[in-house]
């Protein structure tokens, strides 16, 4: 057996190799395939990626990142709901993670295509702070430099949940998949539904997507609060 100490070291280079990649996520049905026959969409560590196409999908937010996370997907059209974390060190024993309202990013590739999110990034925790109401950023084209400004969605973050809620329809997908809207015959009509408010929504539809969206801890920790 190894050494406890040089087993450490050996956990820890591991650990270290597996941060200094950048996660791949496979976001499509079937084997891996090349990338010239996929769609890549590079997200920065700083994005949070809310849904794609109106569900939300398990993996596209991971703890092991450094620059960015590689989304892998089918060809076609995507709308990336999105929005800005970071935890910010303003002190010693002081930090703070700022969140900001999701904007909708917009992506329309073909296979071999290579795009990427991206944003005016804040230099410091002011600047951050300023980006709440108004996050905004844009997806290029990396070979092409195709740039298509992201556009407002509407949503407002609950900065005291995980996830956005606007009592808005969210889908929470079966697998860890997702297809391009001309491939699910989605129309300009039904994708402008899905990153639209709700009108009017109570206090009681809140609290439905709040749960809906929330980790099976998170709602745990729900139900222990309202026990006591």
């Amino acid at each position: 057996m190894l050494p406890l100490r040089l087993l450490t070291v050996t956990l820890c280079a591991l650990f270290l190799a597996a941060c200094a990649r950048s996660p791949v996520v496979q976001l499509y049905d079937g084997p891996a395939k090349a990338d010239s026959q996929v769609l890549t969409v590079k997200v920065p560590s700083e994005i949070e990626v809310f849904t794609i196409n109106g569900k939300e999908l398990e993996g596209v937010n991971t703890f092991f990142a450094t620059d960015f996370k590689e989304l892998k997907l089918a060809p076609g059209r995507y709308e990336i709901l999105a929005y800005y974390k970071e935890l910010w060190q303003l002190d010693v024993d002081n930090h703070e993670i700022v969140k900001t309202n999701p904007a909708n990013f917009i992506i329309d590739g073909k296979a071999g295509d290579q795009w990427q999110l991206g944003f005016d990034k804040p230099q410091n925790v002011e600047e951050a702070r300023a980006m709440e109401d108004s996050f905004s950023g844009w997806a290029s084209n990396t070979e092409t430099g195709e740039k298509v400004a992201a556009k407002e969605s509407d949503l407002i973050l609950n900065r005291g949940f995980l996830a956005p809620i606007t009592g808005e329809e969210v889908t929470t997908a079966t697998s860890n998949s997702i297809a391009p809207q001309n491939a699910a015959g989605a129309n300009a009509t039904n994708a402008q539904k899905s990153t639209s408010v709700a009108p009017g929504a109570s206090y009681l539809d809140t609290l439905k997507a709040q749960w809906k969206q929330a980790t099976q801890q998170e709602r745990r920790e729900f139900l222990q609060w309202i026990s006591e």
